[in-house]
């Protein structure tokens, strides 16, 4: 079980908790527990996100990981910043090398809210776009992108967000030299998702042809939804009782590339306020060690 720390830096509790409550009550296991941080998981610091997992699911490599760079392309990358506080380990790093039989996550986010905090039983999987443009008229073509981005949800009845925008360099009455966006598409229906990502390429380009920019649009990660195993989520709903809600999301997370090699399923806890992913977080221990406790 486990989960990642990068934008929950405190939801940690909650794994200690409970295994902290397994020693304190004698709870004999069938397999040994393992508990796992999937570091930068949600892409807090360092571009992509998933990177972690991806590793352990043989999606990536290891070098692959090290060399992402920081969102504000500072210039650190994750490997060297790691290298700085003595945290690059020397494996296990992959599944071949370290199977698990089944993964559990608790997350703490708010159903419901996955258009301001992205969140996930069957999920949407993000398309994630990086358009780059430039023109003397960029910073309006960008306008024009993230407003068609914004609609493009609604059309297609899927989710849409910006998650980034890098423009440069800064001036106080200079044109700015390029644009740099990233957004993600989500959509519970694969074809629905493809449909999304055709009709906003076609929609940048047309953008790009009258403002006369120069774009390139590349696609960083591209996940079709994936139902989670039928034997994790029916240990949930047990677990549930009556006090569960079966809930669709649409973000990704470490469960995203686990659910590829065994039995996954996430648990997500309320949040108080409706807010997550933040310094103001907060979720009582009640609502979720207890529960992760009875699924595990």
């Amino acid at each position: 079980m486990g989960s990642h720390l990068d934008s929950v830096a405190i939801g940690g509790r909650f794994d200690g908790s409970f295994f902290r409550s397994m020693q304190e009550q004698g709870v004999k296991t069938r397999a040994p527990l393992v508990l796992i941080n999937w570091t930068n998981e949600e892409g807090a610091r360092f571009f992509l996100r998933l990177e972690t997992s991806s590793v352990y699911a043989g999606k990536s490599t290891i070098e692959a990981a090290h060399a992402s760079t920081s969102n504000g392309h500072s210039g650190p990358t994750r490997g060297g910043e790691l290298a700085k506080i003595g945290y690059v380990g020397n494996g296990p790093n992959t599944f071949e090398e370290f199977p698990i039989s089944a993964y559990f996550e608790i997350h703490v986010e708010q159903a419901g809210y996955d258009l301001v905090f992205p969140t996930s039983e069957r999920r949407r999987r993000p398309c994630e776009y990086v358009p780059n443009v430039s023109s003397p008229r960029h910073v309006v073509g960008v306008a024009k992108i993230m407003t068609a981005v914004d609609e493009l949800a609604h059309k297609h009845n899927g989710r849409s967000m910006i998650t980034n925008v890098l423009s440069g360099p800064r001036g106080a009455c200079n044109i700015r030299s390029s644009t740099r966006i990233s957004f993600c598409l989500m959509n519970r229906e694969a074809a629905d998702l493809e449909d999304m990502g055709a009709d906003i390429e076609k929609q940048i380009k047309g953008v790009a042809s009258r403002q006369g920019l120069e774009l390139e649009v590349k696609r960083d990660v591209h996940l079709l939804p994936r139902d989670f195993w039928p034997e994790a989520t029916d240990c949930i709903r047990r677990a549930c009782g009556d006090k569960g809600i079966t809930s669709h999301a649409g973000m990704s997370h470490g469960s995203t590339m686990t659910t590829t090699l065994v039995p996954t399923g996430m648990v997500f806890v309320r949040a108080k306020d409706d807010i997550s992913h933040c310094a103001k977080e907060w979720s009582d221990k009640d609502d979720s060690t207890h529960l992760i406790l009875k699924n595990v």
